[in-house]
């Protein structure tokens, strides 16, 4: 699946290489769409996907689950007709390469193929939840109610955050949210949100304020509506810049800015044992024994046929639409 700037995707027909001695061919069942990302380069062009400017067609995408097809000759510790999540673009095939920080990962009984690709996505959020360093019984928000902002909320969920405040424009997100877990929704397009943190907290505002949205300008409500001495977390990947009063917000309430990128992180440190793999297994571990739901999140599970005329929603805004999977049998 290729996608182009200006905005387009199209289906092409490509030439499957058998495995290296060190790789494995990984048959897709699903892959899983990564909006924000994604979108952006539909929107913004190459650079915004990491990609140089001289490239403007690319096969986009970082998430699959297939069954291994067949494997390399050096391969000891995956067979064929194994399940994996893997980092992959979308297609109906990914050729993975086993080095000592492959993304490839056995999923477990009990976690269906639409949600387990969303493990590497969930590797994201709970990077975020680590960072901040949540405690039991701090107030959290949470800016934008897409995929990573719906597994944020329910990560925080489980360290024991409370209350948990949910903000976002559009209110069928909100409700996804109630479900996810959210002790509070706020709805942005209606209600003053910094007023109604303020009102929750007791007038304190929250300890933790997770950026997951696509729109950089929230940056300066998210400081508004954090607590003196609270945490800003820069969870999501907006495009473009944000305009912030420093001496009201960072300097006065001594706000914590922090981002999350995860450069670096794919192999463990002593100062920070939580690598990327170990994360996309505890989200995992977490899908299989019910404490994350991601279900009631799959709004579009379809043919990848279907992927362009996809695409387009996504590109029309928020509505109708959360996670979206494409299946390839």
């Amino acid at each position: 699946m290729f996608a182009s700037s200006p905005p387009g995707v199209e289906l092409e027909p490509f030439d499957l290489a058998a495995p290296g001695p060190r790789q494995v061919l990984v048959r897709n069942q699903c892959t899983q769409v990564s909006a924000g990302s994604e979108s952006n380069f539909l929107r913004h062009g190459p650079t915004s996907y990491g990609l140089p400017e001289s490239q403007p067609r690319a096969n986009i995408g970082y998430m699959a689950v297939g069954r291994i097809e067949s494997v390399g000759s050096e391969v000891k510790d995956y067979a064929v007709g194994d399940r994996v999540a893997v980092a992959a673009p979308h297609a109906s095939h990914a050729l993975v390469d086993l080095t000592p920080t492959a993304a490839i990962e056995r999923v477990p009984e009990g976690v269906s193929d639409a949600e387990a690709g969303f493990a590497i996505l969930g590797d994201v959020a709970l990077h975020a939840i680590r960072r901040a360093r949540l405690q039991i019984d701090q107030s959290v928000v949470i800016f934008g109610m897409g995929l990573v902002g719906q597994m944020t909320l329910q990560l925080a969920r489980l360290s024991g955050a409370h209350p948990i405040i949910a903000i976002d424009l559009d209110e069928d997100r909100l409700a996804l949210a109630r479900t996810s877990g959210a002790t509070h929704v706020i709805a942005a397009a209606r209600e003053d949100g910094v007023k109604r943190v303020r009102e929750i907290t007791c007038g304190a505002g929250a300890e933790v304020v997770f950026h997951c949205a696509q729109a950089a300008s929230i940056l300066q409500t998210a400081l508004e509506c954090a607590a003196d001495r609270g945490t800003v977390v820069l969870t999501g990947s907006p495009p473009g810049t944000a305009t912030i009063t420093l001496k009201e917000q960072l300097l006065r309430k001594e706000i914590t800015l922090t981002g999350t990128y995860e450069s670096g992180l794919n192999e463990g440190h002593v100062y920070w044992t939580w690598t990327r793999g170990r994360n996309r297994r505890a989200c995992l571990r977490l899908m299989a024994s019910g404490d994350l739901r991601l279900k009631h999140l799959l709004t579009h599970v379809v043919p990848a046929s279907q992927a362009p005329a996809v695409y387009q929603q996504v590109l029309r805004g928020s509505a109708g639409w959360t996670g979206i999977v494409f299946t390839w049998r």
